[in-house]
């Protein structure tokens, strides 16, 4: 049996498993595809914010190159009218811009005459060369050899603090200073504070082009004959928002400034919910990027650009908000798909099998039925034909007691014949779902004692059947003909099976709402083993010896008491008989 069931619940088995494995293949496959779709999506981005920065700034640099141009058309002689007109248009198309300057290269010999001309082509009674002290206030400059003034700045307003102010007075000006000049190409500065910035924590950079009075191919040429540097002054935080003023993707990044020493690499974090570069942030550490699925290595969410002889680095972090804006929706749709066509499959398959199983049993049914038939039905038939066939042969012969006993013998048969075709096609009809359910009102005390009556015929000699009923036995609203089958199935039973001088007890009752049979023998009893399987049609227990049987009595007594709703139940020991208990609801 064991191995029949394990062989049955293959197909199911095997389907579930195939089912949740390709499922979960499926699954796999496509969130890792989604996730490929979106990292592919998200180096884009970052590819595209990177080209945007990087063509922003390369705007700045041809914007220098022309001014350059300008100079070299004009063999340097540049007046501060020509540069305002020349430079207005650039500046009102590159809002990043702060400034646009030029800062010729003064000796210490010319220092005097040139701050006399500064004050006269500014307006101003005393111009002079100036630089900051250790306390960051303006103050004139020391003496040197040379000095790198500004000269020519535009727009005028908010930046005129830095007239005359020498370039190479700060270190980290003069850095980019020599490196123009030696390399002859455009050089960035490190982060500085703009001697015109008036807030605090606004990182800037400038843009030297050297000029030189004549064409310098070697390093020595170019540091004699320098002229003077075209500079632009730029923020930080007005470069990035420029360039990214079209693109908001939800990404948000940190700048640095590889070139510069490590305390001075932060420039910058752009915050995509403001479109604003900040600098309060804390510098996040560039060794430990914040790890996601976009970001699985550094390299994935870093980005170089080059600009004037320096490295910036670009760190991506997808912000909460790009983060959230994914769902895996594919993937979901997939697992739930497969689940409920793994479902479906399953149902179909269990119904399917159901339906396998029951027309398996309908046909054990009908091979126990026509065993059964060949052997029960015969019997009672072979009586019933000898005894009449007797009779009618020896009707002379026969003594009125023989007759009468002959007579007893057919009818006995006869109900015997009687109440197996009841009980199988109480079954039958059961099985095909068409046995009728019509309850009535039952009186129950002259409807017990017509059901003891009639088994007091059939019992065996000796055998004594108790019905001793309650005084005020109500009535009922129970199916009379199931009720029928119940009780006679029962008594039947306990006859057959209890010993010639036997007590069988029939009991009813009236507790807590529902009526309450007991049929009570002293018979055989029920093996434990078998107390499960006695309800099965046909069934039979192993200690029944040679009394004879269909094996079709309880199975139509559950019927009958699953009809109406009731619940039956068994106590039995071997040899110490057994105790059958029905319980019915009671409708007053």
């Amino acid at each position: 049996m064991g191995i029949k069931r394990l062989f049955r619940s293959l197909p199911t088995t095997f389907t579930l498993f195939m089912g949740l494995g390709l499922t979960l293949s499926a699954t796999l496959w496509v969130g890792r595809w989604e996730r490929l779709t979106r990292q592919s999506e998200f180096q884009k981005q970052i590819d595209n914010l990177t080209t945007s920065l990087q063509r922003t700034t390369n705007r700045y640099n041809e914007l220098l190159l022309s001014v350059g141009d300008l100079y070299r058309v004009a063999d340097n002689q540049v007046s501060r009218q020509d540069f305002h007109r020349f430079v207005q248009r650039a500046l009102r198309s590159y809002p990043g811009i702060q400034a646009l300057e030029w800062a010729p290269r003064v000796t210490a010999a010319e220092r005097l005459a040139y701050e006399q001309a500064l004050a006269a082509q500014s307006g101003w009674d005393q111009a002079s060369i100036f630089e900051r002290d250790g306390a960051g206030a303006m103050v004139l400059a020391t003496q040197r050899s040379e000095y790198i003034p500004v000269t020519y700045v535009e727009p005028w307003q908010g930046n005129e603090v830095a007239l005359g102010y020498d370039l190479a007075s700060d270190a980290t000006r003069q850095v980019a200073l020599k490196l123009a000049r030696d390399t002859g190409a455009i050089a960035f500065t490190a982060r500085i504070q703009l001697v015109q910035e008036t807030a605090d924590n606004q990182y800037s950079f400038l843009v030297f082009l050297p000029v030189y009075s004549q064409p310098a191919p070697t390093l020595a040429a170019r540091q004699q004959h320098l002229e003077g540097y075209i500079l632009g002054v730029f923020r930080v935080a007005d470069v990035v928002e420029e360039a990214l003023q079209d693109l908001n993707f939800g990404i948000d990044f940190y700048l640095y400034d590889q070139t510069a020493s490590p305390n001075e690499r932060f420039l910058g974090f752009y915050d995509s919910a403001l479109q604003r570069v900040v600098t309060t942030a804390k510098p996040m550490p560039q060794a430990q990027p914040r790890k996601d699925f976009l970001c699985s290595a550094r390299q994935t969410c870093t980005q170089s650009l080059y600009l004037g002889q320096r490295e910036w680095r670009i760190v991506f972090l997808p912000s909460a908000a790009y983060q959230l804006s994914y769902f895996p929706w594919g993937t979901l749709a997939t697992l739930l798909i497969g689940l409920l066509l793994t479902s479906s499959l399953l149902i179909y398959l269990s119904r399917w099998q159901a339906e396998l199983e029951r027309t398996r049993e309908l046909s054990d049914l009908k091979l126990r039925l026509f065993s059964m038939a060949s052997h029960e039905l015969r019997t009672p038939l072979s009586i019933i034909l000898v005894s009449a066939q007797s009779l009618e042969a020896n009707r002379a012969m026969l003594t009125p007691t023989q007759q009468t006993n002959t007579i007893e013998r057919i009818q006995t048969a006869a109900k015997r014949l009687s109440q197996l075709v009841s009980d199988i096609l109480t079954l039958t009809r059961a099985e095909a779902g068409k046995l009728e359910f019509t309850p009535e009102i039952v009186e129950l005390t002259p409807f017990c004692w017509q059901i003891v009556d009639e088994v007091q015929t059939s019992l065996n000699p000796g055998q004594h059947l108790l019905f001793e009923p309650p005084t005020a036995l109500p009535k009922a609203f129970l199916d009379k003909k199931l009720l029928r089958s119940i009780l006679l199935n029962l008594l039947s039973n306990a006859a057959k099976y209890s010993p010639a001088d036997g007590k069988i007890q029939l009991q009813v009752s009236l507790t807590s709402g529902a009526l309450q049979f007991q049929v009570i023998d002293q018979g055989i009893g029920i093996p434990p083993q078998a107390q499960d399987q006695i309800f099965e049609a046909f069934y039979r227990g192993n200690n029944v010896g040679t009394v004879q049987g269909t094996g079709l009595g309880l199975a139509v007594v559950k019927t009958c008491v699953d009809l109406h709703n009731g619940q039956l139940a068994v106590s039995s020991q071997p040899g110490e008989g057994t105790t059958v208990k029905v319980v019915l609801p009671w409708v007053e």
